[in-house]
């Protein structure tokens, strides 16, 4: 590179292993020292030093520069470099050609100094056949040819130019060894000239004969001291005398930048690589007294000044603080795990935070406070240590009320850490979330395979006399201190249910002052939690919603979830949790949605269904939720979007087992067919089929009433009433050509009217009642249309006392 010239400069994007996130355009050789450093002007800051490497203060980027290959290449950190190009860029295509070059032969072999040929050629075919041993033959072949087209094309070419360069060096070289010789004397020349002057300052002879040294001038004397400087650096160093030879090494810095000069003789003289080995020999002493872990607080402190003093700042943090993590890795390899896993954790916990503390607080007597964040850095590393330990030991329990005391445990350690003015709960929270997140989301995973077997043996038989039970050894519940009023129709926690509406469950209050997870009480053993749900059961009627094994075992699954989350809950979880159970409610509705399609289950395997979606759509999600909101204060992300998408799969289900049975009923039950109104004579004024349908219904409201509940009924009875009414009126549009006869169409009439009858105590849309009155309408058109001499049809008031004698009947029958 050349004084005052600036390069422009372009990204190889071939050489570097990182991008950079600014492009440098270009770099200016600022000055040529005479010891041969450069000083350069890259990235807004000035370089010192050799062009293989570059560095300045201000940043831990180095640079080294080839000027024969054009290249600036900034090493940083972590090894990845940028390289920069001046010039022109290599030839893409003839890159590429060389590295495609195929080339299994490695010279280096044949540079060994035991390299055998016999041998090679052995090994090389032993296990090779006749075919093989040609080809790998003709291969060579190929090879030696091809380097002849090489040499003929690169080498041949300049064979002139290569005989006469060689006549010409041949000719030089006794010039050439001449002029060796001269500089080799010259050298030693200026080597003893500069001897003397460091040495000596100069002296005068007086014009007496008597010879008479002059004293040393102030500039001349610590000249001369320098040459003295390496012995007193060795003898301080090697008599531990650290503050003397740090002394010294700030007098030989003064030197330097009090006369300019001196540093640049010193450039070329031995001198001033003595001194720098002296100094680079302190510099490691130092470092390993810093290593020992047998320095007490004063002397950490004394030996980290004496390294600042020698401008190792950065050196001395980084080994402090490596020293120190190797002092706690090694402590917590002694650390015995006896089985007691809250013993293990408090005697981890104790050495980790006790290393942390004295760290802090000799590094802020020993450094300046803009280093201060490494030390941060250095602290966030050994939580994560305690982070990795916990992820191995703690989190692979299924044991939650141990994680919640492991966790405390270390949570305690921060609070203390508080009072001493560092604050690393944040930090601890940060690393533990995802492996909690991560606990929670496996607990997901488990419940869902558990819950998938659990539903492969479904045979869909309600129960009545079921109990909410949790094992033994959960022995803690989440805070229930709020009540929540439910209807009768849903189960409690102790697995009961009325037939009423009016009836009422309070959740227990929940009270423990031996467990707190995030400041809140969290605690109930077992059996006090089952006795709270039989006393709370005593008010509730005999009836109880049937459930199926699946969905008791979906309850008494995801009540334990909800318990044992509990322990280790905090604000920041409410979304994963959310996420979970609103994942776990979908598929287990999702299946239930699947199952009821399938035609061989029976009205009860149905009800059973229904019910099982009842309990989850009125009760169990709001309960669960209830439950994380005590514990945490807080309302579960998606309960409302949840709440609607479960109640979408129960409307599903509750409206395909409507249309089935409505079908069912009009072939089986009524045995109703639309060519029984062809007929002309008057029929018997007696609406058997919907009697029919109206019997079975009632019938039907019993059933569903006694395996679901009575909220139930009326929603899917007006389902098949609807249904019914579709089927109907689709019936007969397929079937246009159908002309009712004159007693067909009356007695369709007083059917209608009877349907829409019995049909006005359930809620049916008003859109049903339309349909029948459009169907009596539009049927009453076609056969006044098509009859020549049509009979008067029969008065509102024939129809209606029919169907009041009728309903006045079944009222007394009943």
């Amino acid at each position: 590179m050349k004084k005052g010239v600036t390069y422009p400069l372009k990204v190889d994007t071939h050489l570097s292993t990182v991008s950079s996130s600014v492009n440098y355009n270009d770099i200016e050789c600022v000055d040529i020292k005479s010891n041969g450093h450069y000083v350069v002007k890259f990235m807004y800051r000035e370089w010192v030093g050799p062009l293989n490497l570059m560095t300045t203060q201000k940043t831990s980027i180095k640079i080294s520069i080839d000027p024969k290959e054009q290249t600036v290449t900034c090493t940083h950190t972590d090894k990845k470099k940028t390289v920069y190009r001046w010039g022109e860029f290599p030839n893409k295509k003839e890159t590429e050609q060389n590295k495609k070059e195929d080339n299994p032969v490695q010279y280096e072999t044949f540079l060994s100094s035991n390299f055998n040929p016999d041998k090679y050629v052995n090994d090389l075919f032993t296990h090779k056949t006749d075919q093989q041993a040609t080809v790998h033959l003709q291969y060579l072949d190929n090879r030696k040819l091809g380097c002849i087209d090489h040499l003929k094309k690169d080498v041949y070419k300049n064979h002139l130019i290569f005989i006469g360069a060689s006549k010409e060096i041949a000719n030089s070289e006794v010039d050439m060894l001449d002029f060796r010789n001269l500089i080799s004397d010259y050298g030693n020349v200026m080597s003893s000239l500069q001897n003397i002057s460091i040495s000596w300052d100069h002296y005068k002879v007086k014009k007496s004969n008597k010879i008479d040294f002059e004293p040393l001038s102030q500039i001349t004397e610590p000249i001369q001291w320098l040459t003295t400087a390496p012995n007193e650096l060795s003898v301080s160093i090697e008599q531990r005398e650290f503050e003397v030879a740090v002394s010294l090494v700030e007098k030989i810095n003064k030197i330097y930048e009090s006369n300019p000069k001196v540093e640049i003789v010193m450039q070329t003289h031995p001198l001033k690589d003595q001194i720098e080995n002296k100094v680079k020999i302190l510099t490691d002493k130092l470092m390993n007294e810093l290593r020992s872990p047998l320095l007490k607080a004063n002397q950490i402190k004394d030996t980290i000044s004496l390294l600042v003093r020698l401008s190792q700042n950065d050196k001395a943090k980084s080994i402090f603080l490596e020293s120190r993590s190797h002092a706690i890795n090694q402590t917590i390899k002694k650390i015995v795990f006896s089985g007691d896993l809250n013993r293990y954790i408090g005697e981890l916990a104790r050495v980790i935070f006790n290393s942390i503390n004295s760290t802090c607080n000799d590094f802020t007597n020993s450094f300046p406070v803009y280093m201060n964040s490494g030390l941060v850095s250095w602290i966030i590393e050994e939580l994560v240590l305690i982070s990795d330990i916990f992820n191995r030991q703690v989190f692979i329990l299924d044991n939650f009320y141990s994680i919640s005391q492991a966790i405390r445990i270390v949570e305690s350690h921060c609070e203390m850490m508080d009072q001493t003015g560092l604050s690393i709960g944040f930090y601890w929270n940060l690393l533990l979330q995802p492996h909690i997140e991560q606990l929670i989301v496996n607990y997901e995973i488990k419940i869902r395979d558990s819950m998938l077997h659990q539903l492969m043996d479904e045979k869909w038989n309600g129960v009545s006399n079921w109990d909410y039970e949790l094992k033994s050894q959960q022995i803690s519940l989440p805070p229930s201190s709020s009540s929540s009023t439910k209807s009768s129709n849903t189960p409690i926690a102790g697995g009961g249910n009325s037939g009423s509406s009016s009836s009422s469950y309070q959740s227990p209050s929940i009270n423990n002052h031996n467990n707190n997870v995030g400041g809140k009480k969290v605690g109930l053993t077992f059996q006090q939690m089952h006795q709270d749900n039989l006393n709370s059961m005593e008010d509730v009627d005999q009836g109880r919603l049937k459930l199926t094994a699946s969905t008791i075992f979906l309850n008494s699954t995801i009540q334990k979830f909800a318990n044992d989350i509990c322990q280790i809950i905090t604000i920041d979880l409410i979304p994963v949790i959310s996420q979970s159970l609103g994942i776990i409610f979908k598929d287990y509705m999702s299946y239930l949605q699947n199952e009821i399609q399938k035609e061989h289950l029976s009205d009860i395997q149905c009800l059973a269904i229904i019910s099982d979606s009842v309990y989850i759509v009125d009760d169990l999600v709001s309960r669960i939720a209830t439950r994380f909101e005590d514990a945490t204060g807080e309302k579960l992300n998606n309960l409302t979007q949840l709440s609607s998408l479960l109640y979408g799969y129960f409307e599903s289900i509750r409206d395909q087992y409507s249309s089935r049975k409505a079908l069912e009923l009009v072939d089986n039950s009524m045995n109703w067919e639309e060519q029984e109104y062809q007929v002309e004579e008057e029929l018997d004024p007696f609406p058997k089929n919907f009697i029919v349908l109206s019997e079975a219904l009632d019938r039907l409201a019993e059933s569903i009433q006694t395996n679901v509940n009575v909220e139930s009924v009326l929603p899917i009875a007006s389902r098949i009433i609807s249904e019914i009414v579709n089927i109907i009126s689709n019936r007969f549009e397929t079937t246009s050509n159908l002309v009712f006869g004159y007693g067909g169409l009356q007695h369709f009439i007083l059917e209608m009217k009877y349907l829409a009858t019995f049909a006005g105590k359930y809620p049916v849309e008003d859109s049903t009642f339309e349909l029948i009155n459009t169907m009596i309408r539009n049927h009453k058109e076609i056969y006044l249309n098509n009859t020549t001499d049509p009979k008067p049809l029969k008065t509102e008031e024939y129809f209606t006392s029919i169907i009041d004698n009728l309903v006045y009947q079944k009222a007394v029958y009943n």
